[in-house]
């Protein structure tokens, strides 16, 4: 990496202008300007090109603020692009991840191309730990891997070491140029989006992704895209709402919380905030999404400081990392991205944002990694117009507790569960076990924080997890039964009966065994009243009522389920 050379600006407005309106100067920040990652200073009304490539994307600020990482294009796959000896086969170029210190004022290479192919490795954009100390990117050699999957790999600024944590992470689906995803790592994981297609079909799914950086565990979230794709998530980011971790969704014109707990999903009645993550009482700004004659959404930026909401003048075609402004440690400037040129505004400025003038015509080298981003200090979003179901911490132990010690549990469709190192909130999360994992139940239960907790374990993972909340259960008593398809009704639960033939209710286990007492057609809805035993040929039967009838009924055979919860009939 060049040194660095200190250059001159014209700047539209002077210093004394923010100082006459009482605003703090915090000044120095980083923006990617025609190829190159530039370091400004407001008060002293200059600015430093710390790259000199001018294939450079990012930056991406850690969340102390304290260092930068940021993309490269690979410089020996330039020499050989602009010799006609190699080609892009991707929508992403072949990058190196750098590290800048702005404490020290160093550069340090995280990852290169060695070991590569001649394509050379495809990298996303890295994600900061919350803790500053490591960085996680995905990362893909489209000679020899399959160009739907990935590694998901770590850097630890500790150690200087790389590690591979997973090497099967799905992309999704992928036209001729791959596009390597966005990854957000907040407080409650690694967050992804992807779209796939399912077998022959052409029906696209959608999917969110948050992965566990400890143990590589993985949940997902079906976000049930629409045939018409009106309702696609183009932005997605951790956000804080009542003290603890949640994501946003944008969707067109509304945003979207889904609470990592349990993957319920809430509409926003106003859009998120994002404000200084340091300063108390700092401006927030808002993304107002409005509709042009086009049809085309923008986005209008107001700020909210003391109670009084203005127009800063920004406008965005998005609020992803290319579209979001940066603010200062105070919380009351903000300067964004604007072509050749980075605006600022603060409160009492005009709304026709004040541009810093760029010594040079804006311009696209290709292949240039993403995004063009602007940082200035560690900011958070924050959560308005809603009031989330507090699934953390029940005022009870008041689910009735359905699992034995000495037998097996299984956990619930579309859900993933935590474990901890001890029975209760205050335990470290070590983990998660996902959905249809069958597991010992060692201990239990435990009753802390209002979950009846049990210890747990199976030949991945071994410490405490909670049964459920409420009227719903994470964990249900499983007996295996070879068979029936695996477990997913628990006492009390309402099931239904399947489409297609009807299911026959019998006063005991098995067909060869028991009579007929009662018949239900396809629909039928039941009541669980015990837990379920086997049969001697291996098909898991429950005791059921239905109207007056009590006795036994057929789970399913093999992958086929003839009975199911009635919540899965009503979502789908």
């Amino acid at each position: 990496m060049k040194k660095m050379r200190q250059i001159g600006l014209l700047f539209v407005f002077c210093a004394y202008v923010l100082v006459a309106h009482g605003q703090t100067i915090h000044s120095d920040f980083y923006a990617n300007l025609n190829g190159d990652i530039w370091k400004y200073n407001l008060a002293q009304n200059s600015a430093t090109q710390l790259t000199h490539s001018g294939y450079n994307g990012g930056p991406m600020l850690s969340p102390d603020g304290n260092k930068i990482a940021f993309l490269e294009t690979s410089p020996t796959f330039l020499v050989r692009y602009k010799a006609g000896t190699a080609a892009q086969i991707a929508g992403t170029p072949p990058v190196d991840i750098w590290l800048y210190d702005d404490s020290s004022r160093t550069f340090t290479r995280v990852a290169d191309q060695t070991g590569a192919s001649p394509g050379g490795f495809l990298r996303s954009m890295p994600a900061w730990s919350p803790d500053s100390r490591q960085l996680a990117w995905l990362q893909v050699d489209p000679y020899f891997q399959p160009t739907d999957q990935a590694s998901l790999q770590f850097y630890s600024l500790d150690t200087g070491l790389i590690a591979s944590l997973a090497e099967d992470v799905n992309l999704g689906h992928q036209e001729r140029d791959i596009r390597m995803p966005i990854l957000r790592w907040g407080d409650g994981g690694i967050a992804r989006l992807f779209q796939t297609t399912l077998y022959d079909s052409q029906t696209r799914f959608l999917f969110l992704e948050i992965i566990d950086p400890g143990s590589g565990s993985r949940t997902q979230y079906n976000l049930q895209l629409q045939a018409d794709h009106s309702n696609l998530a183009r932005d997605f980011m951790w956000a804080s709402h009542q003290g603890r971790a949640v994501l946003l969704l944008g969707i067109r014109d509304y945003w979207e919380v889904l609470d990592p707990l349990d993957g319920s999903r809430v509409r926003l009645s106003d859009p998120p905030r994002l404000k200084s993550s340091r300063a108390a009482g700092s401006m927030e700004m808002a993304p107002l999404a409005i509709t042009g004659a086009s049809g085309e959404t923008e986005f209008r930026w107001r700020a909210f400081s003391g109670g009084i909401a203005y127009d800063t003048g920004y406008r965005s075609s998005d609020v992803d990392l290319d579209g979001q402004p940066a603010l200062s440690s105070d919380g009351r400037q903000m300067v964004w991205h604007n072509g050749d040129r980075i605006s600022v505004w603060h409160t009492g400025m005009a709304a026709d944002a004040r541009p810093l003038a760029s010594d040079s015509p804006a311009h696209r080298l290709f292949p240039m990694p993403e995004p063009m981003s602007v940082v200035w200090a560690p900011t958070q979003w924050i959560t308005t117009g809603i009031t989330l179901r507090d699934r953390s911490a029940p005022a009870d132990c008041s689910l009735a507790p359905q699992l034995i010690p000495s037998r097996q549990t299984i956990v619930s469709p579309g859900l993933a569960n935590r474990v901890r190192s001890a029975p209760g909130l205050y335990g470290a999360i070590i983990g998660r076990v996902q959905e249809n994992e069958i597991l010992d139940v060692l201990e239990g239960p435990v009753c802390s924080d209002g979950f009846n907790w049990y210890r747990v374990q199976n030949n991945r993972i071994s410490g405490w997890s909670a049964e459920g909340i409420a009227d719903e259960y994470w964990l249900l008593y499983h007996i295996d039964c070879p068979g029936s398809p695996p477990t997913r009704l628990a006492i009390g639960m309402t099931a239904v009966v399947t489409p297609g033939k009807a299911n026959f209710i019998r006063d005991g286990v098995g067909a060869s065994s028991a009579d007929i007492v009662g018949r239900m057609v396809a629909g039928s809805a039941f009541l669980i009243t015990g837990h379920p035993q086997c049969d001697a040929d291996g098909m898991r039967w429950y005791p059921i009522q239905f109207g007056q009838i009590r006795g036994w009924t057929a789970a399913g055979s093999g992958g086929d389920y003839w009975i199911e919860p009635a919540v899965l009939q009503a979502a789908g």
